[in-house]
């Protein structure tokens, strides 16, 4: 009996002891910081200065190749034409939730000086 009963105690002991380990690990994990996007890059033709959009997808697991460094990709619908659709680019750490209205500032770069073949755009949140 004593064999037993000392197989069973270490047996929940050690699952004590891993299940404990676990959760102080899952403490330590911190979440990317997020900020909301102030600009984007926009292909020329899919451009429409002073457009409203809305944000239709988020976060896609798609770039083109022709960028160096990654970037958030976003799929967006013009208001005045809902099925006119873009894709628009955000730096990492910065988030666009999906149905997100956003408009277009103005544009920051032309695609010659960005050299990419992109337009960098201002992104406007706060308009009536």
């Amino acid at each position: 009996m004593a064999r037993r009963t000392f197989v069973k105690c270490g047996a929940v002991s050690t699952g004590a002891l891993l299940g404990t380990s676990g959760a102080s690990a899952r403490t330590d994990s911190k979440e990317p910081e997020t900020e909301p996007a102030d600009h984007g890059l926009l292909f020329p033709y899919q451009f429409r200065p002073g457009s409203r959009a809305t944000v239709a997808a988020s976060e896609l697991d798609w770039q083109p190749d022709r960028f160096e460094r990654s970037y958030q990709t976003h799929v967006i619908t013009y208001d005045h034409a809902p099925s006119y659709r873009a894709f628009l680019f955000t730096e990492p750490n910065e988030t666009l939730a999906p149905a997100q209205s956003l408009e277009f500032s103005g544009v920051e770069r032309s695609a010659q000086t960005a050299g990419r073949g992109v337009v960098t755009v201002g992104l406007d949140f706060d308009f009536e």
